[in-house]
């Protein structure tokens, strides 16, 4: 492996994999959920050379006569509870790295926090549902506001626990657009997933009677398509993590796949399978860089796009260039964590500094110490 190849894997690992805790987001001042909002539409404008948010000039029309208000949602299925085209936007971004799609990743399952982000409009809100606490109902509803609240712009992307088929269908049924299959190790993972993710003939997944209304929501994109299959089996994207020594190789095989739409490295379970040992404070071992390395170069040679996260903008040219087409960059959890904290730490460091400045003054006999009721006492 070539020095900027292992360079470029060292930097992926700290900066570009999900399963890695970030750095702190940036500081943010704390008083209420909109903040989130705020920080999720500054992350995604601020991030990648994406256009400003416009500055709209409103006037007393109604709605249809001002276009300046409308969303543009290229991707997105003609109703909203079917899944957007995420297959063609990640397509799209493979031939204009401008088009790269960037999301957030959710962990809390609540559907208020699903329509507070999508307010932001991001291209996708990656839900995290091996690891978080999704039920069913929370699940679809979810899947609904992303993309009702971002009114088309938002689709999303499930990972779904292996071997877990109720969740599988309501996300599907709800009308997830991606779906990350996690724990890939052979061919055969992907060929099973297949068959219960798409339509005949391409699967064999069930259709749900419960999703449309004839003739009020049953309207498609595609021609003879009363129940929006043909929507689901063009729209919906595959894309398989490799988290396993097994995984890794079997890589060949799995990236050859045709049913294979993007790739997806788990850095801290790969890393435990392979009895690899490494902080995020010291260079990753040589095994680990070798693993990287051969991941991103059968992407590379089977032309399949990367799916993954960055901490920052500065991470986002070097992942550019390895293959990376839909970024997370942004987190709830951590976007929390780090907001309360810093709030805390900014207000701690304003009262510190603003009662040593008033001490040092009464201390010079420059100024006197006011009571409790903001007054100077007597003399």
């Amino acid at each position: 492996m070539r020095s900027e190849e292992l360079d470029v894997a060292s930097r992926l690992l700290h900066n570009a994999i999900i399963d890695i805790k970030p750095k702190p987001a940036h500081s943010l001042a704390i008083s209420d959920v909109s903040h989130l909002s705020q920080h999720c539409n500054n992350t995604l404008s601020t991030t990648f050379l994406t256009q400003q948010t416009p500055t709209f000039i409103m006037s007393d029309k109604p709605f249809p006569q001002q276009p300046q208000l409308h969303t543009t949602a290229e991707f997105r299925a003609a109703v909203l509870t079917y899944p957007g085209n995420f297959r063609e936007a990640i397509r799209q971004a493979g031939e204009d790295p401008k088009k790269t799609l960037l999301g957030v990743a959710q962990g809390i399952p609540s559907v208020f926090l699903t329509k507070v982000m999508a307010s932001a409009k991001p291209d996708f809100i990656w839900m995290d549902v091996e690891h978080a606490v999704f039920d069913r109902s929370t699940l679809y509803d979810c899947i609904h506001a992303a993309q009702h609240h971002s009114e088309g712009k938002t689709m999303v992307v499930c990972r779904i626990p292996k071997h877990d088929e109720i969740s599988l269908t309501t996300a599907l049924d709800a009308g997830a657009a991606g779906l990350v299959i996690p724990h890939t190790e052979t061919a055969q993972d992907i060929r099973d997933k297949v068959k219960d993710a798409f339509y005949p003939p391409i699967g064999q997944r069930s259709f749900s009677p419960w999703t449309f209304t004839p003739g009020i929501s049953n309207q498609s994109l595609y021609a003879n398509d009363e129940w929006n299959m043909k929507n689901s089996n063009n729209h919906i994207c595959i894309i398989a993590q490799i988290e396993s020594v097994k995984g890794l190789e079997n890589i060949e095989e799995i990236a050859a796949m045709p049913e294979v739409d993007a790739l997806m490295f788990g850095p801290g379970d790969f890393s435990a399978d392979a009895g690899i040992n490494f902080t995020l404070s010291a260079p990753p071992p040589q095994e680990f860089l070798d693993a990287m390395g051969k991941f991103v170069a059968t992407a590379h040679k089977y032309n399949k796009p990367l799916f993954g996260a960055a901490q920052g903008p500065a991470m986002i040219p070097i992942l550019l260039q390895q293959g990376y087409k839909a970024l997370a960059v942004a987190f709830d959890v951590w976007g929390v964590a780090n907001m309360v904290k810093d709030g805390m730490n900014e207000a701690r460091a304003v009262i510190e500094k603003d009662v040593d400045a008033q001490a040092a003054k009464a201390a010079e006999g420059t100024v006197e110490v006011a009571n409790g009721n903001g007054k100077a006492p007597s003399s």
